[in-house]
């Protein structure tokens, strides 16, 4: 069974005003959006690169602004969070500026491309309503959280009870679940490369080969894991604990089991392009990424929206009441692509 709608990571956003930039504490009010709308209508769209949601949430997020403000089209290029890099790397060689803004499940990515000057300073005024936990993300105020999920251990109910996997990572690469374990790549998939580097803190790199002799079926995308468990192909997975509830709530069978070691939190940033061709109809997508109407998405979506004021749906667990564990900004950057190479050598894919 595939995955169609429903997407596997909450619309939320933070970015905490700096003194410097001299961004109101209070929503942008309705002349500067006004004022911005009027801009981003001469310029008439914007391309996002979107590597936090489905292809076919990316497109009604597209089309709903457009419905906000009409006037402004939405060029959506949705693709894995390491091939959205590798083709804004293609655009930035060749010179050419595509897209507006860039949102990926790889803080490395942000890092590189502040680092070489390649991103607008700016900093959302919608974005100082969210809990201040997501906020002053990037302390120079060049990315912004627009996004945030939880990756946990997921099962499918009618081939295992919760009790038969247990509650530790470790049941990744316990023998009895040999054929049975389902996982995404780190050389696709943002959300997997930060989930590895978390394992490997906490296990060290035997952790990689720990896994490959449990032989899991690999997929490109997070989002594949949730898929094979619904088809019952396997039984247990890392994956996202959103889409897990979504398809959950669906009558699907897959459950979530929030790990004793902590669910790994993805923060998950977007930023405007130094070269965007459509400045202003960029700003007002990142305005409009920090509206009521947005974080209703993470509601629909099963997962807490970080906007304090949009509570979550009946039955889904606040990020209060979970035990999390998030590698740090400096961790990713610099673990992710030597643990690809690495998980290269060892599955051979």
């Amino acid at each position: 069974m595939s995955i169609t709608r429903r997407q596997f990571t909450a619309t939320v956003g933070a970015a905490l005003m700096l003194p410097a930039l001299r961004v109101s504490a209070a929503e942008p009010d309705e002349a500067y959006l006004k004022e911005l709308h009027d801009a981003a209508r001469k310029e008439g769209e914007l391309t996002w690169y979107v590597a936090h949601l489905t292809s076919e949430l990316a497109e009604q997020v597209g089309q709903m602004f457009t419905a906000r403000y009409p006037g402004v089209r939405v060029n959506v290029v949705r693709t894995t969070a390491q091939v959205a890099y590798q083709r804004l790397s293609q655009d930035l060689r060749a010179n050419i500026a595509n897209c507006d803004v860039f949102a990926s499940t790889d803080i490395g990515h942000f890092l590189d491309l502040k680092d070489r000057g390649l991103l607008m300073q700016y900093v959302p005024r919608s974005h100082k309503t969210f809990d201040e936990r997501f906020q002053n993300y990037d302390p120079d105020g060049y990315y912004s959280v627009t996004s945030s999920n939880l990756i946990s251990l997921l099962y499918n109910p009618t081939k295992l009870k919760a009790e038969d996997v247990g509650t530790s990572w470790q049941a990744l690469t316990d023998p009895k679940f040999k054929g049975r374990v389902s996982v995404g790549h780190p050389g696709f998939s943002g959300f997997v490369g930060t989930w590895l580097v978390a394992m490997t803190e906490l296990y060290g790199e035997a952790f990689i080969d720990a896994l490959a002799k449990n032989q899991p079926q690999v997929g490109r995308s997070i989002i594949d894991t949730v898929t094979t468990l619904i088809s019952g192909e396997r039984q247990v997975s890392a994956g996202p604990v959103s889409l897990a509830l979504t398809q959950k709530a669906r009558g699907n069978p897959v459950d979530v089991i929030y790990a004793d070691e902590g669910a790994v939190l993805m923060v998950l940033p977007s930023a405007i392009m130094a070269n965007a061709r459509h400045p202003n109809a960029a700003k007002l997508f990142m305005e409009w990424s920090g509206s009521k109407e947005y974080a209703s998405i993470s509601v629909d979506e099963y997962n807490t929206p970080l906007r304090p004021d949009v509570p979550p749906r009946e039955g889904v667990k606040s990020i209060s009441e979970i035990k999390t564990i998030q590698p740090s900004n400096e961790s990713v950057r610099t673990k992710v692509p030597e643990l690809i190479e690495e998980w290269r050598d060892t599955f051979g894919v």
